[in-house]
């Protein structure tokens, strides 16, 4: 027992043996880097990097491609177009959109069973003309991966104005399908109606107006 006790010391006593003198060495290697160094004098770092690389090209090429074509998606989702045509005297055709806010169940993927519209429609004839409607919404089927696309149809009454004595109001009716609200995809946010609508009303003249209209419409649905 007392032989093994003193094989082990001498074991470690070599094993010291050997690292000491590496740490001494390591040690002084240290110290003598360190004597060339003044800290009272500032340290330049060269933060500029001139050279072009592949990489630094192709971040620039998409970020020129990539936000201008993200920000018109999302005006796009947000404003998406809609074509009319009205009958007056003769036949006239527009452009525009329609944004509206809408009121649902409290499900996260709803849909809408009321629309406040908020439109606007260039008409070669007629010019601006701004409208506003009160929808009422009704699903007849919903359908795909947790249910966030259906189709249905509305009903519901208008007023528009051209701001130059062209006003209108009376009843819509419409074919819809679209999507449900808070899908986290970019054409698919916010909820949108894919729609064919047709109008009939009089304007202050008791004059007979209908238009047909079809095209896409955002709405920002709340929950209950």
């Amino acid at each position: 027992m007392i032989r093994l006790i003193f094989l082990i010391f001498v074991c470690i006593e070599i094993a010291i043996s050997q690292i000491a003198p590496n740490n001494c060495v390591l040690i002084d290697t240290v110290k003598a880097g360190t004597e060339d160094i003044d800290i009272s004098e500032p340290v330049e770092i060269d933060t500029l990097n001139k050279r072009t690389t592949a990489g630094k090209i192709a971040l620039v090429i998409a970020s020129a491609i990539g936000v201008p074509m993200a920000t018109g998606l999302t005006f796009l989702s947000l404003f998406p177009p809609h074509y009319a045509l009205i009958k007056t005297d003769d036949y006239q055709h527009g452009f525009g959109f329609e944004i509206a806010l809408g009121f649902g169940d409290s499900t996260r993927f709803r849909f809408s069973n009321y629309r406040i519209i908020l439109g606007y429609t260039y008409f070669d004839g007629l010019k601006n003309r701004v409208f506003l409607a009160l929808s009422r919404d009704f699903v007849v089927k919903r359908f795909g991966r947790a249910k966030i696309f259906g189709f249905g149809f509305s009903t519901g009454i208008f007023g528009w104005t051209n701001f130059n004595g062209f006003n209108t109001s009376g009843f819509e009716f419409s074919i819809w399908a679209g999507n449900a609200m808070n899908v986290p995809y970019i054409f698919l946010f916010p909820q949108h109606h894919l729609f064919v609508k047709i109008r009939a009303g009089t304007n202050f003249k008791a004059k007979t107006i209908k238009e047909i209209s079809f095209g896409v419409s955002s709405s920002f649905t709340l929950k209950k």
